[in-house]
């Protein structure tokens, strides 16, 4: 009893040491040797204990890294906790039998492979959250170059590689075991950090001979509060906060202005005199022009981005990944019971063309492609990289984090969207209501960037990257490279159950 105690004391320590940079991002450090105290916990477990360990890590990982969430109620976040503490829990029951089961190397390629493919698990379908990834905690230039190879996932892969390293440096028997087993853990390591980018550089270069087109961005943030927002009444106030800081941010003659998401808690189909506003404000420079709202259309409600071009013409991209809870209300009866904040949640209908736009200086200058994405939509890798190999060269993030006040989630967002520049090899530029709004190079440099909750004007230089990167071309090899170390694992244990494995 006394050790089953333990075991759960130590995977609640990892949860709490795993959600701290996520809330203090300076303390990115920490990952580094937070789940360790997982491992030990899973040594001295057994089958039937070891899910429950599982469950008590992602939950306390969860619901501290994504406290924010209560904004919602107490039955979103619990709720939200769970669910995605699933995938711990598949994972500690993976982790045990791994411990048990193989020594050495093996340990060393199968634990990492195990945890990223967890991590992949929990992006998919309609209730596929990718926050909380491990990877979006590292801030090294050279590890980030890493994620443009291997992908966030395989930023995780190579920290829970150090995590285990550093459990077999303490758990060894002596020291020639332990020297062995963090050597071999040395050895993955090297493969991991190596292989894939000399793949990638014996790779053709799809793109090459292209000729990069550079642009001055405007991103208006314009800092209106979710309460003034939802109050209809504050509209003209609000339209007029728009306009007044895209009048001054045509002064220094950008190339793209960028609102950010539902810039109005009304209908941009019902707007079409303040449409015709802007659309004359515009005019003049043939400045284009990307917007969010939400449109009515047949009897749905889309959240969208606008993007007005220099002719004037309006095209539209409607956001494909929703959020529970956020853009619609799972169990709503339920939900609005024990919330009445859940009544504001409209039910939003799902999008489906993943957009690719044009914009350019001049008539003359090349043609810049980019895709717009919509709030959290910026932490689903799949969706990104399709964009890109759609054509896409820079994506622009807009966002509403107003919902969360000047918490961690607004930092949190804006390292996810930093990841996937990274990830792409192309520019990024979030627009945020009351921030965090900036501008990323491909190389998730971040080039300027605004405060929270501050009223700014933000203005940037960004160059459409002359191809994507190796991931988001071939990021989906990683996933069957994870996969094929456990299933080999897997045939290794069936094909010898008495031996020790080495």
């Amino acid at each position: 009893m006394a050790i089953l105690k333990r075991g759960y004391i130590l995977a609640a320590i990892s949860g709490i040491l795993l959600a701290i940079p996520f809330i203090y991002p300076s303390a990115g450090v920490i990952v580094w040797f937070g789940l360790s105290p997982l491992f030990f916990a899973a040594k001295s477990s057994n089958l039937k204990n070891a899910p429950f360990l599982g469950l008590v890590f992602g939950v306390v990982f969860f619901a501290t890294a994504l406290y924010w969430i209560r904004i919602f109620g107490f039955l979103a976040w619990g709720s939200l906790s769970l669910l995605l503490s699933v995938w711990d829990v598949l994972f500690a029951v993976g982790l045990w039998m791994i411990l048990k089961s193989y020594r050495g190397v093996a340990q060393f390629a199968l634990v990492p492979s195990l945890w990223a493919l967890c991590e992949f698990g929990r992006s998919l379908g309609p209730w596929g959250f990718s926050w909380g990834f491990l990877g979006s905690t590292v801030d090294n230039p050279f590890l980030l170059k890493i994620a443009s190879y291997s992908g966030e996932l395989g930023l995780g892969f190579i920290i829970v590689l150090v995590n285990l390293g550093l459990f077999r440096a303490l758990t060894g028997s002596g020291i020639r075991e332990r020297v062995r087993g963090v050597a071999g853990g040395v050895a993955i390591a090297l493969a991991a950090v190596l292989i894939w980018p000399a793949v990638g550089l014996a790779l053709p270069n799809t793109d090459e001979g292209s000729k990069a087109e550079t642009i001055k961005v405007a991103v208006i943030q314009p800092n209106i509060a979710q309460a003034v927002k939802l109050d209809t009444s504050n509209n003209n106030e609000i339209k007029a906060r728009y306009l007044v800081m895209t009048r001054e941010a045509l002064k220094s003659k950008p190339d793209l202005i960028i609102w950010p998401e539902n810039i109005l808690a009304s209908y941009i189909s019902d707007e079409d005199i303040y449409l015709a506003r802007v659309k004359l404000l515009l005019a003049p420079t043939k400045t284009p022009l990307i917007m969010g709202g939400l449109n009515y259309v047949d009897g749905d409600t889309y959240n969208s981005a606008f993007y007005i071009n220099a002719q004037g013409g309006r095209q539209e991209y409607r956001k494909i990944h929703l959020v529970p809870f956020g853009e619609y209300m799972p169990m709503r009866s339920l939900v609005e019971r024990l919330n009445s904040m859940a009544k504001i949640v409209r039910n939003i209908k799902q999008g489906s063309d993943y957009k690719v736009f044009s914009t350019a200086k001049n008539a003359q200058g090349p043609v810049g492609k980019f895709s717009v994405i919509i709030c959290f939509e910026s932490s689903d890798p799949a969706l990104v990289s399709r964009m890109v190999r759609n054509g896409a060269r820079m994506i622009v993030v807009i966002t509403n984090d107003a919902w969360f006040r000047k918490t961690a989630a607004l930092v949190q967002h804006f390292r996810v969207t930093r990841m996937r520049a990274v990830e792409n090899g192309i520019p990024f530029i979030q627009a945020a209501n009351t921030g965090v709004s900036g501008v990323i190079d491909s190389s998730g440099k971040v080039i300027s960037r605004t405060g929270i909750e501050k009223q700014q004007l933000l203005h940037g230089t960004v160059t459409f990257a002359s191809r994507p990167s190796f991931f988001a071309r071939f990021g989906y090899l990683m996933t069957y490279l994870y996969l094929a170390f456990l299933m080999v694992g897997l045939l290794y244990r069936l094909s010898s159950p008495a031996q020790s494995r080495q």
